[in-house]
């Protein structure tokens, strides 16, 4: 916990994201891989990342795109990248998964239906996909892949699911499968809706998507394939009003924090991947420190015309506001936990 008479004076503040696949009626929890902080790092920052491909290999994710819909080789535009695999092993699921245990190859089908459902305590971003199988499958494990070169075929592994109890698929009967990440309500709806327009259509064709209202009040139309623009910043107010998906902006801002920084970090020993984002503050008074936020830069549209605009991706509120010291520096942020 944070306590400000002690050294080193620093607060970071988890908030967790839930994975499952939605299938039979049940959810199954997933463990999500590295790779998957390295997407939403790379699109949040809008620079390329490193990831592990389904054979350990070490590719480039083209995230500097703002979306997911890039193939590195030649340039390639593609539609949407989001699919399912499914498998026979039993290994237990680890954060640094390259593949699944046993795949098999036959089963993996397409997403076409990708959405979000955005209620007042949670917004969930979805994925399914329509298919049948054209011989019986007895299947243990699930994964959810990303293409990230159609040319060469390269995929990476984001999250990985053993079934228990495990799930059967029968030779020409159609199944409608799901997959499903969790939001809180620390994170805003407007983040859930650009991951949606990062992700859905094609990049060929650049278009307009969801509505989103941007940190000073205004509406954007997000620009689908092409969404995140990058130019993040962290930020902290003094209300500690309980978050709402909601929320565009702190509800009492005080400041940006100073020499910000972002890293990914693996924990092997917790099997979770976090992205961190942390700044420093130096208060010129006593100050009440009861909220902190993150924005990214959104591209969209307003009134016909290309813009982009600063948008809420996450607000926590303290259980307990605490008091920051004058002169003295804090480090303060967000960790967006993956577990």
């Amino acid at each position: 916990m944070f306590n400000v008479e002690e050294a080193p004076r620093r607060l970071i503040v988890p908030v967790r994201v839930q994975g499952f696949f939605q299938l039979d009626g049940r959810l199954y929890r997933n463990k999500f891989t590295r790779n998957m902080g390295y997407i939403i790092d790379g699109l949040l920052r809008r620079v390329n990342v490193y990831v592990y491909d389904s054979g350990g290999t070490s590719r480039t994710a083209y995230t500097t795109t703002g979306g997911l819909l890039y193939s590195a080789s030649g340039s390639y535009n593609m539609g949407p990248p989001l699919h399912f695999i499914y498998g026979t092993g039993a290994t237990t699921p680890s954060v640094t998964d390259n593949w699944l245990a046993s795949a098999d190859a036959t089963t993996r089908n397409p997403s076409h239906y990708i959405d979000s459902i955005e209620e007042a305590t949670e917004t969930r971003f979805l994925v399914a996909g329509r298919w049948a199988p054209d011989t019986d499958k007895f299947l243990t494990e699930a994964g959810l892949g990303l293409i990230i070169d159609a040319y060469y075929g390269y995929v990476t592994l984001l999250a990985r699911s053993l079934l228990s109890p495990s799930i059967t698929r029968t030779a020409y009967t159609e199944y409608y499968d799901g997959y499903v990440l969790r939001f809180p309500a620390s994170f805003t709806r407007w983040f859930v809706r650009a991951l949606l327009a990062a992700t859905a259509g094609n990049r060929y064709f650049v278009c307009r998507s969801t509505v989103v209202t941007a940190a000073d009040g205004s509406p954007l139309v997000l620009q689908s394939n092409d969404t995140f623009a990058g130019s993040l910043d962290m930020r902290i107010g003094s209300d500690n009003t309980p978050p709402s998906p909601t929320h565009a902006n702190l509800l009492s801002p005080i400041a940006s924090l100073s020499n910000q920084s972002q890293t990914v970090e693996v924990d092997t020993v917790l099997q979770e991947v976090r992205i961190v984002r942390i700044g420093n503050y130096t208060p010129p008074t006593d100050t009440t420190l009861g909220e902190i936020g993150w924005f990214a830069s959104l591209k969209g549209y307003r009134a016909g015309s290309t813009t982009s605009a600063l948008t809420m991706v996450c607000r926590v509120a303290l259980d307990t506001p605490v008091t920051l010291k004058a002169g003295t520096t804090y480090a303060l942020g967000i960790a967006l936990v993956f577990s």
